[in-house]
Order: C-alpha cells, then structure tokens, then sequence
C-alpha cells in the first residue's frame, strides 16, 4: 500500500496553508481600529480587501464616497511602506475618481509614491487591466470599484447572464495576480455585492458616522465576510475611523472651517519644502 502525502500531491492542509500565508508581510493599514479587525492585524501583502457601501438615500452616496476615500488612504499607506515608494494604480471605468484630492496624501520630497490612473471603457477591459495591474511587482496597490462586473454580462449559463459568477471568476484572478506580486487590491463595491462569492481576505462594510466636518470624514467599518472570517453572515463589533481628508490619514479633527483647511494643506507644503 502506497500513501501519497500533501507535498507528493501538491495539496495542501490547512495547516500548511496558515503557515505560508504567514510568512507574507502584514503592514499596518494606518488606522488601527481597521487593523484590529482584518485577519491578520494589518493588510497582508499579495491580498483583496472588499469595501461594501451604499444603500438608498444620501447615506448610501455618503458610504460610497467615504468607503473610497478610506480604501485610497490605505492605499498611498501601502505605496509609501517599504524600501522605496510603490505605486499605486487606480481603475476607474466610472470617471468618478479626482486625482488632485489624493495628490497631497502620496507624500513628499524624494518619498512620493506614483500614481496612474487607467480608465477603461468596457467591462473586458476593465477586469483585463485590474488583473495586469496586479500582476506589476512595483505596485503597492490596485483601487478599483468594478461595479460593472456585478451588472448583467460576462458570462453565459444554459443560455442565461449570469452576473455573480463572472464576478467570482475575475476575483480569483485577480487574487491569483495580487499573490503572485504581492500588490494588494482594494475594491470598493455595493452593499447588495455581499451576497456574491468572494476571494478577498476580508469584506469591509462601511457606513457614515455622524459628527465629520469638512476635514474629517467619519466612518463605521464592520467586518462582514472574507476567505479568513469564520462565519461571512454574522458581521464582527463595529468600530469607528477618522479620516483626516488634508493628509489622507488617521486624525481626529474637531470643528474648524475653510481656513483651517487652508492652514492644514499649507503646513504640509511647509514641510514638504523643508525635507
């Protein structure tokens, strides 16, 4: 009789699978309330975060705009941790994102990480330019919000659209690409995407918080699923983020106006220019 082991097949337990995740690196995300609820207590390079947002009513485009401000904020995090400056790649099949409100959060001096945004037209595209950006070693992270993936298109099953499955099929690519590079994808998407399958590491569900001014955003972050969460329907305690908008990190501003905003963007310059 003949056993055939693990190393012999190419299988792995899941023991083996927990010790060589382990040995990717895990930075912080820069708020550490985010950090305490990801899996591995910070973002695991090679992974997919999911950011759920949305609803009806404004609260829902509020969730949307904060979810991606915060996904953008740990992604100029990422591109700045490391021996030198990653880059970031931003996807933007919906021309929503403004490239100079996140121009002041990649840093300074001879430290600035690089930005390049991609706009493609079709949903081909669009997977196809996600999964190459993954793939660049010198990419920190991938933003997208690839809401047209979940629209009907794609595939075709016994004659029929099927939507969610297109969506799987991408996804596993891209966590395929991203642990190849070690680049990580961060995907904001809508609150209904949460019953779909998903690769990502962690599902993030992100709702406004009241009390923000026009320098802070506040945001309540929930952890609702991912490969690594025991039960994906039974979301975790929730846990409070301030996002300062001026630098694109973790702050706690109180109530100040527009020349507030003023001073705080002229005090970064200052300090730019002295470094």
């Amino acid at each position: 009789m003949v056993t055939i082991g693990y190393e012999a097949t190419g299988l792995l337990d899941g023991g083996q699978l927990a010790a060589r995740e382990a040995v990717r690196e895990v930075v912080t995300s820069g708020f550490r309330p985010l950090d305490a609820l990801l899996p591995a207590g910070g973002v695991r390079r090679g992974s997919l975060i999911e950011w759920l947002a949305g609803g009806a009513g404004a609260a829902g485009g509020m969730a949307g705009a904060g979810a991606m401000s915060l996904a953008g904020a740990v992604a100029c995090r990422l591109a700045r941790t490391g021996d030198e400056p990653g880059t970031i790649v931003v996807v933007d099949r919906t021309g929503w994102f403004h490239p100079p409100a996140v121009l002041p959060w990649l840093g300074c001096g001879a430290e600035v990480a690089r930005l390049v945004v991609a706009r493609p037209a079709h949903d081909d595209d669009e997977i196809w330019a996600i999964d190459q950006a993954l793939r660049c070693a010198g990419v920190a992270a991938v933003l997208a919000w690839p809401r047209a993936t979940a629209s009907p298109g794609g595939c075709l099953v016994a004659g029929r659209r099927c939507a969610a499955q297109s969506w799987t099929i991408a996804m596993r690519r891209w966590q395929l690409a991203a642990r190849s590079s070690g680049a990580v994808g961060l995907f904001v998407r809508p609150a209904t995407a949460r019953g779909e399958p998903s690769w990502a590491e962690a599902r993030i569900a992100v709702a406004p918080s009241p009390g923000g001014t026009l320098l802070e955003r506040r945001l309540q972050l929930t952890r609702v699923g991912g490969a690594w969460a025991g039960d994906a329907d039974v979301g975790e305690p929730a846990v409070d983020v301030v996002l300062d908008m001026a630098r694109g990190t973790a702050g706690a501003l109180r109530h100040r106006g527009a020349a507030g905003v003023a001073r705080a963007f002229e005090s970064r310059e200052a300090a730019c220019r002295a470094s």
